[in-house]
């Protein structure tokens, strides 16, 4: 018995040790490990509900994928998240939230090219400009960090909108950088990383142009592309300076020099809806990246009131910016006048109390918006047209009615028009008649929704989900100490060279050259002959 059980030991210990060697087989056949936890600090202190969706779903993203983050913003979380450590930048400071009345973004003053984006820019100067930088750089919190308070980081996440003096931290810190934007596409960023923004064929994203353009619309869209990028410029980058000297001191190089070190850019863009353009390696797009499951907060009385829409539900909202309260009355009026007439109920994010409202519509001061627009009885949205709201009506397959009001969303509803899947309504021209006309024809013509089916589909249909390609791009510049590599050599180029004016200079003075030798030889040939020709006077 006893050699037996001997005889039994030695097998199970030749067994473990073989097992053993297959695990380590098998760990080395998986090859390189995932990348190592990283430290992430992101400076996203503008007070835009709208744009921190985007930020927040990356931090959480990031966390998610087993990484640390410092997160300086105005919106910090109201439960504790772990490995993330929020730092409370509004200061007591109000945000942006429903402060856009109707009289600050009304387009009838503001109908020239790009002037819809200057009484934006002139509104996020006085808000989110020097004040804020200042009052972010001034913050204890703030000299904590920069004096190593919150340890060591890996990367340093910025946003690419209002005014750049975040850059400054990464270049202090010493850190690669890696911008976000939450537009689909800002006119004033490509020169930052060398990327393609020729006004021949793409249309600035705040002016209402769409798809091909005529000689004049290509015209607007380059003065209107050339405007708002000197109004960044001066107004925002440049005007930045003096505040990053006063706190970083003279020696530091101007933004517009700091933010050529930039990383990369991570875009809310996606091809199956935005037209095709050459994309250089350091912009990546990550378009819908927001967009989740539906975290099912529909609580049971309005799920219920949705539910039994015989009809279907019109969902109406203006965004987290502008405050709906504040919309004209007559406007208001011809709304509600509209959807009493309707057969379907109406859904409407309204801030005040006190709103006399139709039978069929229903108001609320919040709204969760992913799980109203995937409910199977969502028909339609009526929208501002802001780029976060309208792409998970597009991923949700919904079809959207506009009521562009100012910045991007001219063209983002023309651009939904353009794929079929949205119609638009002019604000001062709302009557009761013609808001009821535009609903029914869109909510009766079955193929707004089949497009809108067609082009979420191509919007879901990607290699790898937004959130896991944003996630691995921000590991590969941490992994490759920046990634110099994918930054395209016309990045540092000076504009005459980009543009080979200097070879058209050179190719037309060799011409020149070349015709002026022609004719020197041709008259210096004439003049030869003609002294040949000429008669010869005898002596006397």
């Amino acid at each position: 018995m006893t050699s037996g059980r001997h005889s039994i030991g030695m097998a199970g210990a030749r067994g473990a040790t073989l097992a053993l060697g297959l695990l380590v087989v098998l760990a080395a056949c998986r090859g390189p490990a995932p990348a190592d936890a990283l430290r992430v600090l992101g400076l996203f202190p503008l007070p835009a509900h709208s744009h921190f969706l985007m930020f927040k779903a990356l931090a959480e993203g990031l966390v998610e994928s087993g990484h640390e983050v410092v997160l300086f913003s105005p919106f910090p979380n109201k439960k504790a998240v772990a490995n993330w450590t929020d730092i409370d930048t509004s200061g007591g400071r109000p945000s942006l939230i429903s402060t856009f009345t109707f009289d600050m973004v009304s387009t009838s003053a503001w109908s020239l090219p790009g002037m819809e984006m200057y009484k934006a820019l002139m509104i996020i100067k006085e808000r989110a400009g020097n004040s804020l930088c200042r009052q972010v750089f001034s913050m204890p919190a703030f000299d904590k960090l920069m004096r190593g308070g919150y340890g060591r980081f890996d990367v340093v996440l910025t946003e690419v909108f209002a005014s750049d003096c975040w850059a400054a931290v990464p270049h202090k810190l010493g850190l690669p950088v890696v911008t976000v934007s939450s537009a689909p596409d800002v006119s004033w960023m490509h020169e930052r990383i060398g990327s393609v923004d020729n006004p021949a064929y793409i249309n600035n994203v705040f002016t209402d142009l769409s798809g091909p353009m005529t000689l004049w619309q290509r015209f607007c869209n380059t003065a209107s592309t050339l405007w708002i990028n000197y109004l960044f410029k001066a107004h925002l980058q440049d005007a930045s300076d003096e505040v990053v000297r006063e706190f970083f001191g003279p020696g530091v190089p101007p933004l517009h020099q700091l933010v050529k070190n930039t990383s990369l850019i991570l875009l809310n863009r996606h091809v199956s809806i935005h037209a095709a353009r050459p994309v250089v390696p350091n912009l990546v797009h990550v378009g819908g990246l927001h967009i989740k499951a539906p975290p099912g907060k529909l609580d049971s009385s309005l799920r219920a009131w949705m539910d039994e829409a015989q009809h279907g539900v019109v969902f109406f909202s203006l965004g987290s910016l502008i405050r709906a309260a504040t919309m004209p009355a007559a406007m208001r009026d011809a709304l509600l006048a509209a959807f009493a007439k309707l057969p379907q109920r109406v859904l409407w994010k309204w801030e005040d109390d006190g709103l006399q409202v139709p039978a069929n519509v229903r108001v609320a001061k919040w709204l969760p918006q992913m799980d109203i627009l995937t409910h199977p009885k969502t028909v339609l949205f009526i929208t501002h047209g802001g780029l976060m709201g309208t792409l998970e009506s597009l991923h949700s397959s919904v079809p959207m009615l506009g009521i562009p009001l100012f910045a991007d969303q001219m063209s983002n509803i023309e651009l939904y028009m353009s794929l079929g899947i949205a119609e638009k309504m002019d604000s001062a021209l709302m009557t009761a008649d013609y808001v009821h006309a535009k609903i029914h024809g869109m909510v009766s013509n079955p193929r707004y929704l089949q497009r809108a089916k067609e082009v979420a589909r191509l919007f879901r249909d990607r290699p790898r989900a937004a959130m896991a390609e944003a996630v691995w791009w921000i590991e590969y510049v941490v992994r490759n100490r920046g990634a110099k590599h994918l930054r395209p050599l016309g990045a540092d180029m000076p504009l005459y060279q980009y543009l080979l004016l200097d070879v058209v200079a050179l190719a037309l003075a060799m011409v020149a050259a070349a015709v002026l030798a022609v004719v020197w030889a041709a008259r210096r040939l004439l003049g030869g002959a003609k002294a040949d020709k000429a008669p010869k006077h005898k002596r006397s």
